[in-house]
């Protein structure tokens, strides 16, 4: 069977070089965050294609070939990038087919970066093609086409010098034809290029829905800026991260904004201080995240996805340990197999829900301990749990702190004690000893 291949052609989001044509309508630093969200949707969609297809390599195309570096660290991608060489877009082309048919793929589909409606089945249903024929095209609405896929390579059809014209499409199928190449299509999508097409973005689930992650915290602003950069270049254009602060004597209740952070300050309970983040934060999607986990660099899409289905009211990820061994994978494996049958996940497991959901269910009720089940108990009244493929990486430092079989054991007695109906300050003072007390004399 022929190898295959995808390649995802990108540009370094910068404004004034990424959607001109919106530019003049929108401003080119907001063209540039439309781009931004087109591409980072793309990329969250080749993840899921990676899931059903995994033995098709991805790679990413990145122009100009001078950002490559700087696209790495931003996007964080797991696949290969390679640059993009030639003076024109479909020189471009041509040069990164030829590129992956000298690797020795056998069949090669390559699609573009800004189409709202593109789905993992567009890429799968391009490959399955390429098994009976020749070539494969998906047209766009405004005359050209999204992706390309070719078995074997015919470099002729990219020689015309001019690419942003209406007649692409019609002009690249009546050339793959004269040369002989059998060719499908699949269905047709939209680009975002012109004023009329950004009404199409506010009835989709993923662009119009912002996030906000909420991260409950004690330690010290300085220690967590390293992580919050990390955790910033995961997520979108207009998604908003409010680290909120417990404190004995909160001073910042209406929260202070740096580096397009939001810093909140609220009495001290973790309960507590997310429902301060979510009064403080806009995003319609609300994702609660602890300041020791390592999101996966598709996250933010993968959020998103609470969106696209009523019938899920929260979501959840997958749990890992970094670093981790042997004992921390069997824990981390009981902890999914928890998630899985009894649908109850924990908060070092990320978990996310509409802003709806939240008002609904009062927020989370227990401001110490137990804030997290009780919080998905409760929204389980109103939809099932999404729990999405990928891991939630987070520190073991409190199990390797405690010893591992004593912090496990620990961590069940509690949660047996909370369903036994044990109040929430007493399981906090028996959970953290004397620092949990003098914590709740601070608090009160």
């Amino acid at each position: 069977m022929d190898r295959k291949a995808l390649i995802v052609f990108a540009r370094y989001p910068e404004p004034g070089k990424v959607k001109t044509r919106l530019a003049s309508h929108l401003g080119a630093s907001a063209a540039c965050d439309l781009y931004e969200m087109l591409l980072r949707y793309t990329l969250g969609v080749v993840h899921d294609f990676s899931r059903f297809c995994p033995e098709t390599a991805v790679f990413v195309a990145v122009s100009p070939e001078e950002r490559l570096d700087a696209f790495r660290r931003r996007f964080g991608v797991p696949w290969p990038l390679i640059a993009q060489k030639g003076d024109h877009l479909g020189r471009r082309m041509a040069e990164a087919f030829d590129d992956l048919f000298h690797r020795g793929y056998g069949a090669v589909v390559l699609v573009g970066s800004d189409i709202f409606d593109l789905s993992p089945n567009d890429l799968r249903n391009a490959f399955r093609i390429l098994e009976s024929r020749n070539a494969v095209l998906g047209p766009a609405r405004d005359g050209g086409f999204y992706a390309i896929g070719l078995h074997p390579p015919c470099p002729r059809i990219f020689d015309a010098p001019s690419w942003g014209t209406a007649d692409v499409f019609h002009r690249t199928r009546t050339s793959l034809e004269r040369l002989g190449f059998s060719c499908a299509l699949l269905p047709l999508r939209t680009d975002i290029d012109r004023p009329e097409d950004l009404s199409f973005l506010d009835r989709h689930w993923a662009f119009s829905n912002s996030v906000s992650v909420v991260v409950p915290t004690t330690a010290p602003r300085a220690a967590l800026r390293p992580w919050v950069e990390t955790l910033q270049r995961i997520l979108w254009p207009q998604d908003t991260v409010c680290v909120v602060h417990g404190s004995p004597s909160p001073r910042l209740s209406e929260g202070e904004r740096e580096n397009g952070v939001l810093w909140v300050e609220s009495a001290l309970g973790r309960g507590l201080q997310m429902n301060a983040g979510v009064r403080a934060s806009p995003g319609r999607i609300l994702w609660f995240l602890h300041d020791d986990c390592l999101p996966h660099c598709a996250a933010a899409y993968r959020v998103r996805t609470i969106a696209r289905d009523e019938r899920f009211a929260l979501g959840c990820f997958r749990l890992a340990f970094l670093p981790t061994n042997r004992a921390l994978n069997a824990i981390a494996a009981w902890a999914n197999l928890r998630t899985r049958l009894f649908r109850l996940p924990y908060g070092d497991q990320g978990l996310f829900c509409r802003r709806p959901i939240f008002d609904a269910v009062g927020g989370f009720r227990r401001p110490y301990l137990m804030e997290d089940v009780d919080f998905v108990r409760s929204c389980r009244r109103f939809g099932r749990l999404l729990v999405v493929p990928e891991v939630l990486s987070t520190s073991p430092r409190r199990y390797l702190a405690k010893g591992l079989l004593r912090a496990s054991l620990h961590n069940h007695a509690t949660l047996f004690a909370h369903f036994l109906g044990v109040s929430n300050a007493v399981l906090y003072r028996r959970y953290y000893g004397a620092a949990g007390q003098r914590r709740e004399r601070q608090s009160s």
